[in-house]
């Protein structure tokens, strides 16, 4: 099949819908049924999260488009000098309780919560660490993620990283080929907390060169 063409650049406030979009696929992927209330709520949800991240400067973020504009993935990186991710949005939960409603809104906490406590990845000097990549459901298996890994690691080469790391959850075997076939090798298995949290994941790292 012929290999999409995809430009990644850096997101901005114009892009909040396709990124809600593409951030609500990336979490009912890695904890299916975690939201079961009607998908316009949902995406409400999914809005605050990305509109908030934008309103807070974050930088990073980056949305793939095919070669008509048309919105086909998104991927983050963060280096060393950017410290740890910050806190959550101070008005999530009361933005959650009316979007989703209380039984969703404990679903997704408890998933947040527990991200949290298993999946911290501390950089050291010249690392990068590449999180949130996803593809958006009607454009996978045309190399989409292949070509938004090549042109993230080329941006993260220009900052100067020597090396990136990223998680993949384990059981994800199609993310764990193509990030295999990428050059990247797993460097440790899901902890003991991670496993009993019911969210284990490689870090894997490659040697950017």
């Amino acid at each position: 099949m012929p290999t999409e063409m995809v430009t990644l650049r850096p997101v901005t406030a114009a892009d909040t819908e396709a990124l809600a979009t593409l951030i609500g696929q990336l979490y009912h992927a890695e904890e299916p049924g975690i939201l079961r209330c009607p998908p316009e709520r949902q995406a409400r949800l999914f809005r605050y999260l990305v509109g908030q991240e934008l309103a807070a400067g974050i930088h990073g973020r980056f949305l793939a488009v095919d070669d008509s504009g048309a919105p086909i993935g998104t991927a983050s990186v963060r280096f060393y000098s950017d410290g740890a991710l910050g806190p959550l949005p101070a008005g999530l939960l009361l933005h959650a309780l009316r979007a989703v409603g209380p039984g969703d809104t404990l679903r997704f906490f408890s998933y947040l919560l527990r991200g949290s406590l298993a999946s911290e990845t501390p950089l050291r000097r010249g690392e990068c660490y590449i999180y949130s990549v996803v593809v958006a459901a009607t454009a996978r298996g045309r190399g989409v993620g292949r070509s938004m890994m090549a042109q993230l690691e080329g941006y993260a080469r220009q900052a100067g990283a020597r090396a990136a790391l990223l998680r993949v959850m384990a059981g994800n075997e199609r993310a764990r080929r193509l990030y295999h076939g990428l050059g990247y090798r797993t460097v440790s298995r899901p902890a003991l907390l991670a496993r009993w949290l019911g969210l284990p994941s490689e870090l894997m790292r490659k040697e950017l060169g």
